[in-house]
């Protein structure tokens, strides 16, 4: 037979493996590509035949068209409320009926597998209360320097108006620099899947007061350092774990579980825990793993959302997004992208400009543009990943009423992507340092981003006219994605982003730069660079 060009793709993996896995495919494969295929075009179908047509025959071909076509369903999606709401249900339908869940040899439906947690693999609980003071006020690392009060708000407004970030944003981040009494959270219950995550709230959440449920597996070393945090912190660590513990050294040997495999173990130990925490939950996602692996642990996170929310248990849902995928641009982006790209040198070259035609829309529907932002390095499993969260996030605020906190973090130097086990470390690395050759582009260091997505989450929450309040009407549901966007400029950058991977590499490696916009209109820089473009 002659061989299709996803067999790269196929899992290299044992027959049988735990936890939440890809579907089984013809003579007993699972491949990541012809799965992606049929989830992105069963989401399309509510938008009619011809794109969802489109995808499928793209399969030979997906790696490199799947940029491309998922744009075109987020355009399809901005044509009307109910059909972002039908192409979100579609899609997540088709993963819920076709993902399964491998244990013991045994393999299940997703949805079958949670309604039958193990009664001897049931988690026990820890407490471990803080004895520290809220800070009087909130202090960002930027760079070597520490933000705070007037000098962070000024920062915030600097950041705005060079293009890497949206108003809205900036609004929400110096309201919670200005406010005492939102930035107290106790009373407040914040369960954080992935709680060890480099751009996760965890940290910011305990120093505010907040009771934080914490879910990571199970590293002795790693829960040390979060008891530790926990017990000076003004606030409230809770804890799964495998046996039951008192001491923080047991606790800390004892805690952590699984999220792929111990996934309805974690869903029936949240249910029991959180109705004796404070009330109003906010439940947040911050995974990453490589891969495939992407995909199924943000399933696996997505299963325990749903069953919290279907239960009552949750008030509402946290994401921390990523710009390198498709969205609906905010008021002014295309504008800014249009003037960027007639000012380039670059459009000479014949390089892509970043803003796209206007999307099509219904009758007595405002003109929306969409942003096409996916680094085909990152591959179509990152974009199915992703695609959870956002129609999840979607889902959750303007079709079941939850207060959903979906902000995008700006491109920033996280042990994930330019160290470890990344193949592409060395390449991802160069190509952060030469982004800042590009204006309006911004790189930040992960300890600085952490507490501004941080920030946005308690903006969120504590805001009744954010728009993560269910109460507050959208334009259109998709608004909720990027409204408050901390993209790093590449929702305004004239060339599209993905046209500039080469450029970002090669001037990261010859003129690496950090520039740093001041209050003052000013611009400094991290190396003697100048802007190329």
């Amino acid at each position: 037979a002659t061989p299709t060009l996803d067999f790269d793709l196929q899992l290299l993996m044992p027959k049988i493996t735990e936890g939440v896995q890809f579907p089984t495919g013809p003579e007993g494969k699972r491949s990541t590509l012809a799965t992606g295929v049929a989830v992105f075009a069963a989401a399309a179908a509510p938008a009619g035949e011809e794109l969802a047509g489109a995808i499928r025959k793209a399969r030979k071909t997906w790696r490199q068209e799947y940029p491309e076509m998922l744009t075109r369903l987020v355009e399809a999606q901005s044509y009307s409320a109910q059909r972002a709401i039908a192409i979100a249900e579609a899609g997540l339908a088709e993963i819920y009926s076709t993902f399964e869940f491998v244990r013991d040899g045994e393999m299940v439906g997703v949805e079958a597998a949670m309604a039958a947690p193990s009664a001897a693999r049931a988690l026990h609980t820890a407490t471990v209360a803080g004895s520290g003071a809220l800070p009087t006020s909130l202090s960002v690392p930027y760079f070597g320097d520490s933000l705070s009060d007037q000098v962070l708000v000024d920062q915030v407004n600097a950041w705005a108006d060079y293009g890497a970030l949206e108003p809205a944003g900036a609004a929400a981040l110096c309201a919670v620099a200005n406010s005492a009494e939102w930035r107290d959270l106790r009373g407040r219950t914040f369960v954080a899947l992935g709680a060890t995550a480099e751009l996760g709230p965890l940290a910011l959440l305990l120093q505010c007061g907040a009771t934080v449920v914490a879910v990571a597996r199970g590293k002795p070393a790693k829960w040390a350092e979060l008891v530790s945090m926990a017990r000076a912190s003004a606030g409230t660590l809770v804890v799964p774990l495998k046996r039951p513990a008192s001491s923080d050294e047991e606790i800390a040997a004892a805690a952590g579980a699984d999220l792929l495999t111990e996934t309805p173990e974690l869903a029936a130990w949240l249910a029991e825990t959180l109705p004796a925490l404070p009330k109003g939950a906010t439940v947040g996602t911050y995974t990453y793993l490589d891969g495939e692996l992407n995909v199924r642990i943000s399933l696996a996170c997505d299963l325990i959302c749903s069953s919290l929310a279907a239960k009552g248990l949750c008030a509402g849902l946290a994401f921390v997004q990523t710009p390198s995928q498709a969205f609906l641009l905010p008021a002014g982006c295309t504008e800014a992208c249009d003037e960027s790209f007639a000012s380039s040198y670059l459009r000479l070259l014949r390089y892509a400009p970043n803003a796209r035609p206007a999307a099509p829309v219904a009758d007595g529907e405002p003109t929306r543009h969409a942003h096409d932002g996916y680094v085909p390095m990152q591959g179509p499993n990152y974009a199915l990943a992703k695609a959870i969260n956002h129609w999840r996030a979607v889902l959750a605020r303007s079709r079941d009423g939850l207060t959903v906190s979906s902000n995008v973090a700006p491109a920033c130097r996280t042990a994930s992507m330019v160290a470890g086990d990344n193949k592409n470390a060395r390449a991802v690395a160069a190509a952060l340092a030469g982004m800042g050759n590009f204006r309006p582009m911004l790189v930040f260091n992960a300890e600085t981003v952490a507490v501004l997505m941080g920030m946005l989450l308690i903006h969120d929450v504590r805001n009744p006219a954010s728009v993560a309040s269910p109460s507050v009407r959208l334009g259109h549901p998709l608004e909720l994605l990027s409204a408050q966007a901390f993209h790093g400029g590449s929702f305004r950058v004239g060339v599209k982003p993905a046209a500039l991977g080469r450029l970002f590499a090669i001037t990261g490696f010859l003129f690496p730069s950090d520039p740093r916009p001041t209050s003052a209109g000013q611009l400094q820089r991290g190396s003697s660079a100048e802007s190329v473009a």
